[in-house]
């Protein structure tokens, strides 16, 4: 809807300079002239806000104190917010233009997510260094738009669909993904329980218990219960060398979510060792067999998704996530909203177009490494896709192919660092 209002904007300004042209007899070449001068300004505005948007960053980054970290990030929001009003009044519809547009909005988001909380997570500092590149890159690149405007005697002034070379400048963004790819849209639905009986908090704690498994539980107390959507009983387990802290559903008795009151181990295990470790875990409480596809390393915490298999399509909307500690690979953590929300048998999952087909919509400058059909979540929607691991120099990329259409869905870049591997 933005890129059809931005196209408005500009057809108004357009329409106002040749009035204006009209009544005071420029000739087309000055009033084409005055328009491009607007954009001038306009992308001299969005340059100064990202560059300030860039500094707050830094500065919520590296600040100590807790109350100028929430002052700056504050800067990031209303920042991200100046920045979409500027872009929109630019008539550019190259990909880049739209993508940082959806970067904005998701960062002034995420930084007002950041300012309700007490500091930053390891997880929130690794993200906000993500983002901070990512504005020093865009910020190259409003540089080139404007260099590009300021040819006024080569540059055209509008960039419609389909020519946008002189902006194909290959920069990313990253998509806010905090949890894995595609969990960015776990929260907008809740699990559907209303069918299910309720249960006590004695059965809740017995549920707990068996979850992780009696033998390891020396004592258990009452936690925090959770209102909201999905009410929860909070059950407090105590191990031998650490407390767990689980969330029940009322409804239905399914464990939500599990979370350890310590997160730094020592690294004695393999991260292959707590693959199977976590596989056995899925299976014995029930999710059947499950297939890694991501994992991230924090202070010698795995931390694993696994997701389920529909015949020979991967279901992505249907994650897990599983936290292993690395000294004894045993599970002390785990998030199952998307698989409680998501999992249940889809009708059969059968591509229109070969994969074959599906590659003509893939880049030339992509090389192909690998391919599988999957299941993601698009907006409210779920998308039936051929998943292909590319390179591109030394980068790897995943490319989703719709299965049914043969267009694009979705674009991410792999970056593997001694976390893991994460995309954006």
């Amino acid at each position: 809807m933005k890129k059809y209002v931005s196209v408005y904007l500009s057809f108004v300004l357009l329409c106002a300079f040749a009035a204006l042209a009209a009544v005071r007899g420029y000739n087309a070449d000055s009033w084409k002239g005055r328009l491009q001068e607007v954009y001038q300004g306009t992308l001299l505005s969005a340059l100064r806000q990202m560059e300030d948007m860039h500094y707050a960053l830094e500065k919520a980054l590296l600040s100590q104190d807790e109350d100028a970290g929430e002052q700056y990030l504050n800067q990031v929001s209303d920042g991200a917010g100046q920045v979409q009003r500027s872009l929109s009044l630019l008539p550019l519809s190259h990909p880049s233009t739209m993508q940082a547009m959806k970067m904005t909005n998701q960062l002034g988001d995420y930084a007002r997510t950041l300012m309700a909380q007490n500091a930053l997570t390891d997880g929130d500092a690794a993200q906000l260094s993500s983002l901070i590149s990512a504005c020093r890159d865009y910020t190259q690149t409003l540089l080139s738009n404007q260099a590009h405007l300021t040819a006024a005697d080569t540059a055209p002034l509008f960039y419609p669909d389909g020519q946008t070379e002189a902006f194909d400048s290959a920069v990313s963004y990253p998509t806010l993904i905090y949890d894995g790819p595609f969990s960015d849209a776990r929260q907008q639905k809740e699990p559907d329980l209303s069918a299910e009986s309720e249960i006590t908090w004695e059965e809740a704690a017995r549920i707990a218990r068996s979850f992780v498994g009696e033998e390891r539980v020396l004592s258990f107390s009452p936690g925090a219960d959770t209102l909201g959507p999905t009410p929860c009983h909070g059950v407090t387990l105590q191990l031998e060398d650490i407390t767990l802290e689980a969330a029940v559903t009322r409804r239905g008795g399914k464990v939500l979510w599990l979370t350890p009151d310590n997160g730094a181990f020592s690294c004695l295990v393999t991260l292959e060792e707590c693959k199977r470790a976590a596989q056995q875990f899925l299976q014995r409480n029930g999710y059947g067999d499950m297939e890694s596809t991501y994992f991230q390393v924090y202070e010698g915490m795995a931390v694993l998704s696994f997701a389920p298999r529909q015949g020979n399509v991967l279901l992505y909307p249907d994650l897990v996530k599983v936290q292993l500690r690395m000294d004894t690979a045993q599970v002390v953590g785990l998030e199952a909203k998307n698989h409680l929300t998501n999992h249940r048998p889809r009708a059969p999952l059968s591509p229109s177009i070969t994969e074959t087909q599906a590659l003509e919509s893939v880049s030339p400058r992509l090389s192909v490494t690998g391919s599988q059909l999957c299941l993601i979540p698009k907006n409210d929607e779920e998308v039936l896709c051929y998943e292909f691991s590319c390179t591109f120099q030394d980068a790897q990329f995943l490319i989703y192919i719709n299965a049914l259409t043969g267009a694009q869905e979705e674009l991410l870049q792999v970056v593997e660092s001694s976390a893991g591997l994460e995309t954006v």
